[in-house]
């Protein structure tokens, strides 16, 4: 649940603290005070209220409390309480209420592949990509953030999955159930990363802190100011600008989070709602889930040189990259 909140009448000044106590709120901005907001833009301050109800699944536990106990020389030690941490579903809300939108979430090409591509290069010898046991991925999201400045920040973030990692412990069961997923799981944390870093989110809190309600704040275009206005009509028939690039774009700056920053709970079975997909943004979702290899595909049977169309047709009949010939072999069988 998100309320919307309008700031100061006179858009002279906003003073977030005043209105919203640390105390009462989780503050995500940057800027407790805001000495002067131009006429030409509007404060938006929304409070968001987290579910701490386990069931939601927009918390998990993140760290588990301890028990108070008393140790061998008799010395007591205090109980202390688990840790949450915001699920996607979660950061989702949080993401809504401060006007982030998704500008693009696709695959990349996983380390692994780089060094076996430029390994490959190197002694002249093409990559048969397709034809290897590899099945690590990486995902890159980029996500808009508007600010109380009035501008606004491109933040990019990456994850990636090294399987072999990530399986070492896991049942059978377990692992068949995160190869399948393990597209869906990498976009997932690679978008979580991404709003972490924009809202300034804390990679842990105390239930009682999670039952304070977060507030988020932005700048919109003032639509009662009349150029205002007409700026907003222009915009809406025409995007030439968007388009082509002209002086009515803003410059943008951009944030790129750093791989070791990872805060997206780790890949403990069953803890995060990795496998419920939010609705995404109007960029369309590449055709293949699938890392784009660096050079052709190949079958994996006979090793000869297939078309990305006939590779997409095998992975989405068969399960894996074979050629015409294999296909009807594996349909006989």
């Amino acid at each position: 649940m998100s309320t919307n909140t309008p700031a100061t009448q006179g858009h002279s000044a906003l003073a977030i603290a005043q209105q919203y106590p640390v105390a009462k709120f989780n503050l995500l901005v940057p800027m407790q005070t805001v000495t002067e907001v131009a006429e030409i833009h509007r404060p938006v301050m929304n409070t968001v209220q987290i579910s701490t109800d386990l069931n939601d699944k927009e918390i998990y536990v993140q760290e588990k409390g301890k028990n108070a106990y008393t140790d061998r020389s008799g010395r007591p030690h205090d109980a202390t309480p688990p840790m949450y941490a915001l699920t996607k579903k979660g950061l989702t809300k949080l993401m809504r209420a401060a006007g982030i939108k998704i500008l693009s979430s696709r695959p990349v090409v996983p380390s692994t592949c780089q060094k076996c591509a430029n390994v490959n290069v190197s002694i002249g010898k093409p990559v048969r990509c397709g034809a290897c046991t590899n099945k690590d991925v990486k995902y890159e999201v980029r996500i808009s953030v508007p600010q109380l400045t009035g501008e606004n920040i491109d933040i990019v973030a990456h994850k990636e999955i090294i399987v072999d990692d990530v399986v070492d412990g896991m049942t059978d069961l377990q692992k068949r159930e995160f190869l399948k997923f393990r597209n869906e799981m990498c976009e997932s944390k690679a978008l979580t990363r991404a709003l972490r870093t924009a809202l300034q989110v804390k990679s842990t809190y105390f239930l009682e802190e999670l039952k304070k309600p977060f507030v988020v704040a932005y700048l919109v275009p003032n639509l009662d100011n009349p150029d205002v206005k007409a700026e907003a009509v222009k915009a809406m028939f025409g995007a030439k600008d968007n388009l082509y690039g002209g002086e009515g774009v803003s410059q943008r700056h951009t944030i790129y989070v750093e791989e070791e920053d990872s805060g997206d709970g780790g890949f403990a079975p069953g803890t995060e709602d990795d496998y419920v997909q939010e609705p995404r943004s109007n960029t369309p979702a590449p055709a293949s889930q699938e890392p784009e290899p660096p050079v052709g595909r190949a079958c994996e049977v006979c090793g000869v040189e297939i078309t990305d169309t006939v590779a997409d047709y095998s992975r989405r009949h068969y399960g894996r990259h074979l050629c015409r010939d294999c296909q009807r072999t594996e349909g006989k069988g």
